[in-house]
């Protein structure tokens, strides 16, 4: 048997549980309301006596509260090691396929960080295996960015190199033939090897070679300083064993690339006549100031 205090102060009972139930059900009874069970001395909030608080949650005030059962312990957490070790094996594979140093230094070090941390805490980073392939890929990419790479690109800049030279000696060739018709418009259309010393003109410095070719070159060059921009144009771009004269008074054959023929029968009234080659290229240069790429094979004898 049950008294309890009302919301209007006064006590109510004795009453049993099925009178509380009812009473609960009503609004009367809560489970804050002060309860005095038969033969005790103080009154208790009905939750807290384990027969009334039943009769409470029969009369849908809730069930009683479950004791908390001990919770698993959480797992352990591997998604940030992971997570590095997978950027990693990303960034080496992306070094390997394209991308070389760019990618290639952070997969490594990323790649033996992860790695460090899986083998000294392995219960708490995971992503060991996928850390090597990382920093291995890495080591790869770069193997294959300074050693491969350069490899396979070194001919293809050499060709590039060999057609920009080609191109320079070309237009050196176009500039002597332009000299040499500025030259022989002012010299009753004469090239100065076939116009006397005396006239200025280099005829008696003529010393054609067994190979068709003069040996004074730089003497006939010399006195086209006022028609050649720069002593530069004698030199093949690709002939490393000319250099530059400082100016044309220093002009000598070691200042010289191309082969020039010289005679009376090299002049513009025969303009498909060979003026000079370059040995290096083997492009002719016409009388005509034209310039021809000779046939591969084919002697530089005129």
């Amino acid at each position: 048997m049950y008294k309890i205090v009302g919301a209007d102060g006064k006590v109510y009972g004795p009453v049993d549980l099925e009178q509380l139930r009812q009473w609960a059900a009503q609004g009367r009874v809560n489970p804050q309301t002060r309860v005095q069970a038969e033969g005790a001395a103080e009154w208790q909030a009905a939750a807290e006596i384990p027969e009334v608080q039943a009769a409470l949650a029969a009369a849908g005030f809730g069930a009683p509260p479950s004791v908390p059962q001990p919770s698993s312990p959480p797992a352990p957490a591997t998604g940030q090691a992971s997570g590095l070790a997978i950027t990693s094996f990303v960034l080496g594979l992306l070094s390997l396929l394209c991308l070389g140093l760019l990618t290639g230094l952070p997969a490594i070090i990323c790649g033996h960080i992860a790695h460090a941390r899986a083998r000294r805490l392995p219960a708490q980073y995971g992503g060991a295996g996928l850390a090597i392939a990382g920093f291995v890929l890495g080591y790869v990419g770069l193997v294959l960015s300074l050693v491969v790479l350069p490899a396979m690109l070194l001919p293809a800049l050499a060709r590039a190199q060999g057609q920009a030279q080609s191109a320079s000696c070309q237009n050196n060739l176009k500039q002597i033939g332009l000299a040499f018709k500025i030259w022989a418009t002012d010299n009753n259309d004469q090239f100065p090897f076939n116009v006397s010393t005396n006239s200025g003109g280099t005829l008696e410095l003529c010393a054609p070679g067994p190979d068709g070719y003069d040996r004074n070159a730089a003497l006939h060059f010399m006195v086209l300083s006022n028609e050649l921009s720069t002593p530069r144009v004698l030199v093949c771009p690709s002939d490393s064993g000319k250099s530059f004269a400082l100016n044309f008074l220093n002009l000598q054959a070691a200042n010289v690339t191309y082969l020039l023929r010289t005679g009376p029968g090299v002049n513009e009234t025969n303009p498909a006549t060979v003026l000079a080659v370059c040995p290096i290229h083997g492009k002719v240069l016409l009388t005509d100031g034209g310039v021809q790429q000779r046939p591969r094979g084919r002697p530089l004898a005129p």
